[in-house]
């Protein structure tokens, strides 16, 4: 018999109890207790399809680029603070920027070694400046900043290279975690607070986070360093987050670097000890500096004819029917492009020659030539039995000038569907020889034109760069003034084929021709060189020729090479004189020399 206390007892919690839930709400509790359980089912699931499919793709991306490394832009006239330039990865950082035509505050604590630093980049005919900072102190930031400001210009890219390792146990002896977490982390966020409104001003930057495998995994007796890695990644991410939600992304960019294992060189050989440093690896500073500034920079491309030239330096031009010695002969790779590329490449300019090749083994002088100065050629396309196309040059001391003939029987030209096999994202400046192959390059500007005109590519660091070059006298020229080109440049002997007989008259008629905003670059011999900007500003510059003339043979890619890498220098962009001044300089040092080999930046 049922208790009647008991039951009246729970009768009347039942009704008293507020947590007890409603008849009509109890009914469905287990049907959304399942509802619940499956959505969050479906959203572990969905998660571990996106880590999944992203794993795979960055691994695939990172088997990629084992075959292929990934491209670079150009650096030149950029201004870049390097912190913690005095040793290490900072020091060979600022070394190698400068001789890519980087404008480098080398900022550091110590005036010393800072300085010495500097006199070695300026003896080599580098852009670079002392500055002494103690990068903790936002104060001396900001007095620093507005230093580099006044003296190189806005800066368009930081490095942070400093840290202090302290090689102690937490555990047996703490160490002073202070310094350690303030150079390494702190001031990061002071240099970001004074350095990044300017690069968004600007719309132009690029941030480099450094770190090491202290970033990604504990290490014995550095848990200070350890901490302060792990906040440069977490500070990095929560950056590149930030310029995302402002849609910066694509004019600031962020780079974040882990240097593994460690970095051993004379500079910090002893700041780091591994014990079984065979079983990782070392990396120099140097070296390390070089894959860091690889992510960096574009390159050039220069598209038209790569071939031999056969060179005879004679004392006269041989008479018809003659039989004499020659003072000296040479092979050399040649072609417009081509010899663009060499006076870009000894200028230190990163650069790329597209090309039809033949596969014949004589080509393999060209080839080889090409590695020699780290001139790419990836995509050049090869084709089985065609001849080489040859040049044979009669080079006459007496007079200066040189005779030619050329021969190219077979090798195809370059269709657009070869141009289609590069990716613009890879390059600042495309630079076109025109060729017989007209219509094709007609249609390899026009997708430039269109890649520069999509949303995501309107800022200046995006958009791609495009010059023309009229030299060979053919009418077919005239149809490369297409819209979207930036730069004209007009060869004496085209303007002439033209009917033409100086620089001005030359580049009104191509204006009335084909109007719009682009620069016409005329150099007219040895009188002088005209030009027109987009602003149909004119301006003339004279012509020194040097005393005595050697080798003329290529002066005119030269003069053209020297204007593209002034261009793309920021300070030079808004007057052409500094551009004519600087290729006229260049072609005069080539027209003294025998080859490319020797001009270098005044």
């Amino acid at each position: 018999m049922p208790n009647q206390y008991m039951t009246r007892f729970h009768s009347s919690e039942s009704k008293e109890n507020p947590r007890r839930l409603p008849a009509w709400l109890n009914c469905h509790r287990k049907p959304v207790s399942m509802i619940l359980r499956l959505y969050a089912t479906l959203i572990f699931c969905w998660d571990v399809l996106i880590i999944l499919v992203q794993f795979f793709l960055t691994l695939l991306q990172s088997l990629f680029h084992l075959i292929r490394a990934p491209k670079a832009k150009c650096l030149t006239g950029e201004v870049a603070a390097v912190v913690g330039s005095g040793r290490g990865v900072g020091y060979d950082l600022a070394i190698q920027l400068a001789a890519l035509g980087v404008k480098v505050a080398c900022v550091d604590v110590n005036k010393a070694d800072n300085e010495l630093l500097v006199k070695k980049i300026q003896s080599t005919g580098g852009v670079a400046n002392a500055f002494e900072c103690d990068v903790t102190n936002k104060a001396e930031i900001s007095r620093t900043v507005a230093a580099i400001e006044s003296s190189l210009g806005t800066i368009s890219m930081l490095f942070h290279s400093c840290n202090v390792p302290s090689a102690r146990s937490l555990v047996t002896e703490p160490p002073p975690i202070e310094t350690t977490l303030n150079v390494g982390v702190v001031s990061h966020f002071l240099l970001l607070e004074a350095i990044l409104p300017k690069m968004k001003k600007i719309a132009h930057g690029h941030i480099v986070f450094l770190t090491s495998v202290a970033g990604v995994s504990g290490l014995k007796h550095q848990m200070p360093l350890t901490v302060s890695q792990f906040a440069v990644q977490g500070l990095y991410e929560s950056t590149l987050e930030e310029l995302r939600i402002e849609k910066r992304q694509h004019t600031i960019h962020t780079t974040l670097v882990h240097i593994y294992p460690f970095i051993i060189t004379d500079h910090c050989l002893n700041d780091i000890r591994l014990r079984i440093s065979s079983a990782f690896g070392r990396i120099r500073s140097d070296e390390a500096a070089q894959r860091i500034i690889a992510g960096l920079d574009k390159k050039i491309l220069c598209v038209g004819l790569c071939n031999i030239d056969i060179i005879q330096v004679c004392d006269a031009y041989p008479a018809e029917d003659s039989d004499q010695r020659c003072q000296s002969s040479r092979w050399q790779r040649g072609g417009n492009a081509s010899n663009a590329c060499t006076v870009l490449a000894n200028l230190g300019a990163r650069c790329e020659l597209l090309a039809s090749f033949s596969d014949s083994k004589m080509f393999q002088f060209v080839l080889d030539d090409l590695r020699e100065r780290r001139i790419a050629f990836d995509h050049c396309m090869y084709h089985r039995e065609a001849q080489v196309p040859l040049s044979t040059v009669w080079l006459s001391l007496a007079t200066g000038t040189r005779t030619i003939v050329h021969s190219n029987p077979n090798l195809p030209e370059l269709t657009i569907e070869d141009f289609q096999q590069i990716n613009l994202q890879d390059y600042t400046w495309i630079h076109f020889e025109g060729r017989r192959n007209t219509p094709a390059i007609v249609q390899m500007i026009r997708s430039i034109v269109e890649w520069n005109n999509r949303p995501e590519n309107q800022s200046s660091t995006n958009k791609v760069k495009i010059s023309i070059e009229l030299e060979k006298p053919r009418h077919s020229n005239l149809e490369l003034l297409v819209d979207g080109v930036d730069v004209v440049f007009v060869g004496k002997d085209f303007a002439r084929f033209l009917g033409h007989e100086s620089g001005r008259d030359t580049i009104v008629a191509l204006k009335k021709i084909h109007s719009g905003s682009y620069i016409i670059i005329c150099p007219w011999g040895a009188s002088d060189t005209v030009a027109i900007d987009e602003l149909d500003r004119w301006f003339t510059h004279p012509t020194y020729p040097p005393k005595v003339i050697r080798d003329s043979l290529g002066a005119g890619d030269t003069f053209v090479a020297g204007c593209i890498l002034k261009l793309l220098d920021a300070e030079s962009r808004d007057s052409l004189s500094v551009v004519l001044e600087f290729a006229s300089r260049l072609a005069i040092q080539k027209l003294a020399l025998f080859g490319f080999d020797g001009i270098k930046k005044d």
